[in-house]
């Protein structure tokens, strides 16, 4: 990592940066996204659980280089992987990987894709370290709970923060869509009812990166149904420790049901709006 900008919090940095628990995703993020830009011709893709909800060699390959490096450096550490690689541990701490998100981008050469590593308080569901590195771009977005948000772009570090967008009708909203054709229509159908409230709408196929353009302020806000663990766990609290706010709808947590991520500004006027056409979601 390169030193830091004069107007930058050098102490705020290094006391991120000096968590070994962020210091051992660093690297284990860092040796997944090599690994995956030295991508074969042959992907070998299959489908899940519909024919647009794929997975390739490449997601297996870099799911078990991580998970081989976890249980190198923490073996009693439980794993919640995307692609199945799950294990129980007995320190009280989970690893939720997702070691492509973004795998039709990664199919289709569009460099919106990232490895999501994060690190859960298994009691509370908490999650105390977040790393998404977006291999193509060369940008690795870090956080520990508490510490506040980074990201190193290119090996210049900054500081994230939300947007200062105060009003619905200006902000940038990210979102995406599910696999099933049930799903995907009754997205649209809360979507009709979302875009006219907002300056407009961005789907990049990454709820991780999504999350983190929120925290960088490029996003003002991002929603979505239908999204997994691993999808958001080192996103989410890369965007809250930024200063968004993070929430399901009526007054729930995050989870499957609803994901909404915004500056504190905004936030509750999208939830608003999004309880409103709960009826539309499937």
């Amino acid at each position: 990592m390169t030193s830091l900008p004069p107007s930058a919090s050098l102490d705020s940095f290094n006391k991120l940066t000096s968590d070994p628990n962020l210091e051992l995703a660093v690297r284990i993020a860092s040796g997944a996204g090599k690994l995956l830009l030295d991508r074969p011709d042959d992907l070998q893709v299959e489908t899940k659980s519909t024919a647009t909800d794929i997975v390739t060699l490449m997601d297996q390959r870099a799911e078990a280089f991580i998970v081989s490096q976890i249980n190198e450096n923490r073996p009693n550490d439980a794993i919640l992987g995307e692609e199945g690689a799950n294990q129980d541990g007995t320190s009280g701490f989970q690893w939720v990987i997702d070691p492509i998100d973004g795998t039709v981008n990664y199919l289709h050469r569009v460099p919106f894709w990232c490895v999501s590593i994060g690190l859960m308080e298994e009691s509370t569901g908490q999650a105390l370290a977040g790393v998404v590195f977006v291999p193509e771009l060369d940008q690795m977005y870090i956080s520990s709970r508490g510490l506040g948000s980074w990201v190193i772009d290119a090996g210049v570090p900054k500081e994230l923060a939300v947007s200062g967008c105060s009003d619905l009708s200006q902000a940038l909203v990210g979102t995406g869509f599910g696999y099933s054709s049930t799903r995907r229509a009754s997205q649209a159908r809360v979507l009709q009812n979302v875009l006219p409230n907002v300056a407009d709408i961005r789907r990049l196929g990454s709820c991780a990166i999504d999350l983190c353009l929120v925290a960088a302020g490029v996003l003002d806000a991002y929603y979505e149904r239908g999204v997994n663990a691993w999808d958001h766990a080192a996103g989410e609290l890369i965007a809250r420790e930024a200063g968004a706010l993070s929430t399901g709808l009526f007054g729930k947590s995050i989870g499957n049901d609803m994901i909404v991520v915004a500056n504190p500004a905004i936030h509750g006027h999208l939830v608003a709006i999004l309880e409103v056409n709960q009826a539309d979601q499937d």
